[in-house]
C-alpha cells in the first residue's frame, strides 16, 4: 500500500507542477515555425467545422431535420480525422516533452518514491484526460447556450417581421 509522506506529497506537487510547464511548452512548440504549416492547416479545418456548426445550430432553430443532417454529416466528415489527427500529435509531443523527467524521476528518485516513472505517467495522463473531458463539457455547454441564443434570434426576428 502507498505510504503517503511529506517525500510523496513533495514529489506530486513537483511533478503536478511539471506536467502544466510540460502543457505551456507543448503550446509553444506547436505555434512555433517548425509546425506552421500543421497549424494552418488545422486552422483551416478548425473554420470550416464552425461554419458547418454555425449552420447546423441555424438548422435547428429553423426546425429543419434535413439540413441538420446534413451539416452533422458534413462536420463528422471533418471532424474525426481531425480530432484523431490532432491527439496524436499533441499528444505524442506532450509525452516526448514529459519523458526527460520521467526518465529523470525513475533513476533519480528511485530510493525514495516507488514506481516513480509510473507514478508521472499516471498523474501526466489523469491530467490530461480531465482536461479533454472538461474541454468536452464545456463544449457541450457552449453549444446547447448557442443553440438557445439561436432560438430566440429568430424568434425575435419572426415576431419583427
Amino acid at each position: 500500500m502507498l505510504e503517503l509522506n511529506i517525500n510523496y506529497i513533495i514529489f506530486f506537487i513537483v511533478t503536478f507542477a511539471v506536467i502544466l510547464f510540460v502543457e505551456r511548452l507543448e503550446e509553444r512548440v506547436l505555434n512555433s515555425g517548425f509546425f506552421k504549416s500543421y497549424t494552418k492547416e488545422m486552422e483551416k479545418v478548425e473554420r470550416e467545422l464552425n461554419e458547418y456548426y454555425f449552420y447546423s445550430v441555424l438548422a435547428i432553430a429553423l426546425k429543419d431535420k434535413e439540413a441538420y443532417e446534413g451539416y452533422q454529416s458534413l462536420m463528422s466528415e471533418k471532424y474525426w480525422p481531425f480530432f484523431f489527427r490532432k491527439i496524436m500529435l499533441n499528444t505524442s509531443l506532450y509525452f516526448l516533452l514529459l519523458t526527460p523527467y520521467m526518465v529523470f524521476a525513475h533513476y533519480a528518485l528511485s530510493d525514495i518514491i516507488q514506481n516513480a516513472f509510473s507514478w508521472v505517467l499516471f498523474l501526466a495522463i489523469f491530467y490530461f484526460t480531465a482536461r479533454l473531458g472538461f474541454g468536452f463539457i464545456k463544449d457541450a455547454v457552449d453549444a446547447w447556450k448557442e443553440a438557445k441564443k439561436a432560438e430566440k434570434r429568430l424568434e425575435n426576428l419572426s415576431e419583427q417581421c
